[in-house]
């Protein structure tokens, strides 16, 4: 009997992790339909579509191919693909999308508390490590990114966060093969599920280094913490080059020059964005935190326990200069590091705020429970401080959880058909980006010059097989927006894909009789040995972490 209740004890972490992941995704549970936010429509459009491709055998599917009105488009090139990919498979058993969107947001729900408790443990007790990972879930950022912003990407790239710490933490205070490896598998997680979190991320985790260098007095484990790093490039190269690489293929100019999406108007706490509805959540969700993080300092430097004082001052500098960068107050650093505007939204660093302070609350959470508070004034009123907020925090995020409405069914229904996507993924031989493609009356196949007969055989996301009947030379012309990597095939011979001035479709020219013609989306060369690093980086990952447990028995 007591090692089942040592057992269950062991248990009731996960359980609560479970409970409060539940508790904040209440309204995806209760509504059929998915729950309103800014960016929803994207992310249903990509996660149907992703999901349509898989089941066509598609292992990989890079190319959108109902956006746009059918004429495509190129976006899971360019964005990260890890959870419509995640959604895709979890929709080969489910039947519902929308289901399987749900159980994919609630699975990154519960696994960003479970990470967050993974890592406190290394300085807290279970209390701590569960009121920190328990805090990670519900802090108001978290919540208001899923029901007010709608970023799904991004509310799953919360799992690596804390992830990448510890391996990064065990690394250095273990120096151990399977660490390291494990570092890198969680970076190139993070790369591959949202790419502006990873960019944001990489110069705190770059800080984090450097601190426990310093710390641990050790360059040998700093160089083997950057090569973990690099490594972590090289696993997830498959996204990650071309996306880089082929930017000049694309209008990804409209990233800076969308009006909505200048930083110098989307700072926290500025004149302009005072009265703005979005920007007073924002704003106190911010205000909130600052508190939260000025008890839990007061608390951890007046109460000394363990490791918690020498690691403190990181994550108080990280909570610090992310509200700060979040502020007007750090537009010279803006205007100083160009790459930074491509994040479009300064208070995209509340992520990071979000993530030091419920460290903090873990920090805070394991001193109460390891000193006798009813003997000591200051953590009497400190507590009493503590909870009051915290609760606040809960009414905050409750009034999101009430004021959460489902997507409209026919919204739903055009979102699933390809409607909606964005300009900056468009192709750049369509010349009018903001007009978005060629309107009209044009079916998928058309004869530009010539007559004769079509007859289409399929048409899946990845590619075409039409039949063309004609007497003499002709020219069709294929409403899909041509990028490299279309290939057309005429009776199994490879031919050359001509591009129409402006809309940039697709134009191919077929000889005279009867043509079976294939357009394929496959692998640039680019594509391929970007390919070939990741399986290759895979294969050398696994090889390690074998090696590693070999040497272990």
């Amino acid at each position: 009997m007591p090692k089942l209740i040592s057992g269950g004890k062991r248990f009731m972490p996960i359980f609560a992790l479970a409970l409060s992941a539940l508790f904040s995704t209440i309204p995806l549970l209760f509504y059929q339909d998915f729950t309103f936010g800014q960016d929803i429509a994207y992310h249903i459009n990509w996660s149907s579509q992703v999901s349509t491709a898989i089941k066509e055998g598609v292992l990989y599917p890079r190319w959108m191919a109902l956006s746009n009105e059918g004429y495509g488009s190129p976006t899971m090139i360019f964005y990260a693909p890890l959870f419509y990919w995640i959604t895709g498979i979890v929709n080969l058993f489910v039947s519902s999308l929308i289901l399987s969107m749900k159980l994919t947001t609630l699975a990154g729900f519960f696994l960003s508390g479970l990470t967050m408790y993974v890592f406190l443990k290394n300085f807290c007790n279970h209390a701590g490590s569960v009121t920190g990972g328990i805090a990670y879930q519900l802090l108001p950022y978290h919540i208001f990114d899923l029901y007010v912003q709608g970023t799904m990407a991004e509310l799953f790239a919360f799992v690596w966060l804390p992830l990448i710490f510890h391996f990064a933490y065990k690394g250095f205070t273990e120096d151990a093969l399977r660490d390291w490896i494990a570092l890198a598998f969680s970076y190139a997680g993070l790369i591959l599920t949202h790419i502006v979190s990873s960019y944001i991320f990489t110069f705190v985790l770059a800080g984090f280094g450097l601190f426990l260098s310093v710390k641990m007095r050790s360059l040998r484990v700093l160089g083997r913490f950057t090569a973990a790093g690099l490594f972590g490039f090289c696993l997830s190269a498959v996204y990650f080059m071309p996306m880089f690489f082929e930017r000049s293929f694309v209008h990804i100019e409209w990233l800076t020059e969308a009006p909505f999406a200048d930083y110098r108007h989307n700072f926290l706490f500025s004149a302009e964005n005072v009265g703005k509805l979005f920007y007073k959540h924002l704003n106190l969700v911010a205000v909130l935190q600052l508190i939260l993080l000025i008890i839990s300092l007061m608390v951890v430097y007046k109460k000394k326990k363990g490791d918690n004082q020498t690691n403190l001052p990181f994550f108080l500098w990280l909570s610090a200069a992310s509200l700060f960068i979040s502020s007007p107050f750090s537009m010279p650093v803006w205007n100083l590091m160009p790459g930074l505007k491509t994040i479009q939204f300064p208070w995209r660093w509340l992520m990071v705020s979000t993530f030091a302070t419920s460290i903090m609350i873990g920090l805070t959470a394991d001193i109460f429970s390891f000193f006798d508070i009813k003997k000591d004034r200051f953590l009497r009123f400190s507590a009493v401080l503590f909870c009051g907020f915290v609760f606040y925090n809960l009414y905050l995020v409750s009034f999101y959880l009430l004021k959460a409405e489902p997507v409209p069914k026919k919204d739903t229904e055009w979102i699933l058909h390809g409607g909606g996507d964005v300009i900056e993924y468009l192709p750049v031989w369509l010349i009018d980006k903001k007009n978005n493609f060629p309107k009209g009356k044009e079916g998928p196949v058309t004869f530009k010059e010539g007559v004769g007969m079509l007859d289409i055989v399929h048409w899946r996301s990845h590619s075409r097989l039409f039949r063309v009947s004609a007497e003499l030379p002709a020219t069709v012309r294929v409403s899909t927006f041509y990028y490299p990597g279309w290939t057309a095939l005429i009776d199994g011979r490879e031919i050359p894909v001509g591009i129409e001035k402006d809309s940039g479709a697709m134009l191919i020219n077929v000889p005279p009789g009867k043509n079976e013609v294939l357009l394929e989306f496959r692998d640039t060369p680019l594509r391929r040995v970007a390919k070939w690093i990741s399986i290759i980086s895979l294969l050398a990952a696994l090889f390690g972490l074998a090696m590693a447990k070999r040497k272990s028995y």
